[in-house]
């Protein structure tokens, strides 16, 4: 440990700040505590909190009078998948920045997924340049063995996480998923064993665990879970010692019923954190990132500072961050919130590494730097590569001289990422299972669209609610093909093949015709516009897709992780239906008469 002179002679007043902030209201996550007091910041770094000595105060030091605002630490997303916001890194930043975060933790995988370790260390590097930090947790899977039930541009193999884990950003594992722990998996063993060699952490994904097999998870180490839907859940995990990192996303939003463990069981707070895991652009132009969790919190019951606290100090500890970041204390990274309104946390100044980043122009929170868009190179663009056209036939499941099947239907909602398994009983006609428009069963297909193999999985879905046409999108956890929901065969294909035109993209067709799309050329997954413009057309977007009968209110998301085959019960893939309890493909049609 280094001794940081400056910061010694400024907290005695022997040498000017670089910056004081003057008559604020310190929210003290350690303490719990809200105090008047001073701020002195030398070298990015807090050097003193209290009343500044007058010899820390230099022809050059920058003053900011809070005039009795809230000074809060910077906001910190311990657990989100920044692919998700549709946004690139440099955009997604500018839009969470104003709204009080300084720090998230993202592993990146999405594009890993789809661009390799190559695509992986473009993004790190242009997250050096933009104003929020960025911690790098590592994919604990991508191997051979997923790749035996879906194609992916490429795989994380065991060899590479050891180079990857002495990245400078990387701070542990990502995501350490139940089954391979329980089932003895070396290679998950070899993985913890690196995060514990190098002092990193190892965050969980334990979807529904209970019991012994929670215990037995528990027991290797694992730090974390995000995974919880509701407060019993939350609750067994917390008191088998995982930190509970509480959701509250686009298409999962937990927060109102697992903050019950509060607001019901009074269990201490210091081991729980708010996080996002998938939002989108909308989400964060509508309600906000962090900032809006700590609002949520409050009005079901939570203190203020406790709900701040569940997004700085505790995501910190729970990373291993402490020492440097998540509260206001000498020594300490100057990321700085300044709040007008405590209990509707409502940003006014943003202070990143010492440097006013954020400001209070005309009512609204803005940046106070420009942050020019990156320029990408090549193994981020044009990812999507299909080895022929689709045709609407090759979309759809025959069953020869049949007049009724009975099939497996993916079962979603807009409520929880969750896919039950459902049956149906189907037409078949002209050799072909039609879908049962009516009763929500439509068809769902994934298109292999690397350009390797042409590969295409069908089956059914409920729970969409379209009464005409379909919808196409090139996001898909965690393969990232082309998935198509529909009602026809026709629609389906034009909505695949425009998605390959654009090199990636979501893409609503009805009567062979694009009514609505949203281009994501980088990695298939992120759009070039910034912010508000990708919010707005995807406004656009679901409000067509509402019209023409869609149930869920965020399409885009939900339907992104109905692919997943790490989240029970069903999902789709370019190889078939994967039933994840027995961890197989099996066959969508389960009989035909």
């Amino acid at each position: 440990m280094s001794l940081k002179k400056n910061l010694i002679r400024t907290a005695l007043g022997k040498e000017p700040a670089d910056l004081i902030i003057k008559n604020g209201n310190l929210v003290n996550v350690h303490s719990g505590e809200i105090y008047k007091t001073d701020i002195a910041v030398r070298d990015g770094l807090i050097a003193s909190i209290g009343p500044v000595p007058e010899g820390a105060f230099g022809q050059k030091t920058q003053i900011i009078d809070a005039e009795g605002r809230y000074l809060a630490p910077g906001f910190i997303d311990a657990h989100i998948h920044i692919e998700s916001s549709m946004l690139t890194y440099t955009a997604f930043a500018k839009a969470v920045v104003v709204r009080g975060t300084t720090a998230v933790v993202s592993d990146l995988m999405e594009v890993t997924i789809v661009s390799g370790v190559p695509g992986l260390k473009a993004l790190l590097k242009e997250a050096e340049s933009a104003p929020v930090k960025l911690f790098y947790p590592i994919p604990s899977f991508m191997g051979e063995e997923e790749a035996a039930y879906q194609t992916t541009g490429s795989l994380l193999l065991p060899n590479l996480i050891e180079e990857l884990i002495l990245l400078p950003q990387a701070i542990g594992l990502a995501e350490v998923l139940y089954p391979p722990i329980l089932a003895e998996d070396e290679n998950s063993a070899r993985n913890l064993a690196l995060a514990e060699k190098y002092g990193k952490t190892a965050e969980g994904h334990a979807p529904a665990l209970l019991g012994e097999a929670l215990n037995a998870y528990a027991g290797t180490g694992i730090r974390s879970d995000h995974e919880s839907t509701n407060k019993e859940e939350a609750l067994a995990k917390l008191r088998a010692g995982l930190r509970i990192l509480i959701r509250e996303g686009s298409a999962s939003s937990d927060l109102q019923d697992v903050i019950r463990i509060l607001t019901e069981e009074n269990v201490d707070t210091r081991y729980i954190s708010f996080i996002s895991d998938d939002i989108d652009a909308l989400h964060i132009q509508d309600f906000g990132h962090q900032d809006h969790k700590v609002r949520l919190a409050v009005q079901t019951g939570v203190s203020p500072v406790k709900a701040i606290q569940m997004v700085t100090i505790n995501p910190a500890e729970s990373l291993k961050l402490d020492g440097t970041r998540g509260s206001i204390l000498p020594g300490k990274v100057a990321d700085i919130v300044i709040l007008s309104s405590l209990k509707d946390c409502r940003v006014e100044k943003v202070i990143i590494d010492g440097q006013l980043i954020v400001d209070e122009k005309d009512g609204q929170a803005v940046l106070q730097k420009s942050y020019p868009p990156p320029l990408y190179e090549d193994v981020l663009l044009n990812t999507v590569r299909l080895v022929a056209s689709v045709r609407g036939a090759d979309l759809l499941i025959e069953a020869p001289e049949k007049s009724l099947a009975k099939v497996h239907v993916i079962g979603i909602s807009g409520a929880n990422l969750l896919a039950d398994a459902l049956e149906a009983d189907l037409p078949v006609v002209d050799d072909v299972i039609r879908a049962d428009i009516p009763g929500d069963v439509l068809h769902i297909a994934c298109v292999e669209r690397y350009g390797k193999n042409g590969n295409i999985g069908k089956s059914f879905v409920r729970g969409v609610g379209l009464k005409a046409g379909a919808i196409a999108l090139s996001v898909g956890h965690d393969h990232h093909n082309i998935t198509v929901v529909g009602t026809n065969g026709a629609d389906m294909a034009a909505a695949v093949n425009r998605v390959a035109a654009l090199n990636g993209g979501i893409v609503y067709v009805r009567d062979n015709t694009v009514v609505s799309e949203i281009a994501l050329p980088v990695a298939g997954l992120l759009s070039l516009k910034n912010g508000d413009q990708v919010a707005d057309d995807l406004r656009r977007l679901i409000a067509i897709l509402k019209e023409n009968g869609c149930l869920l209110p965020s399409p885009n998301v939900t339907l992104s992780f109905v692919t997943l085959i790490f989240i029970p019960f069903l999902a789709i893939t370019d190889k078939g239906l994967f039933d994840v309890l027995k961890f197989r493909i099996i066959d969508p049609v389960i009989s035909a008469v």
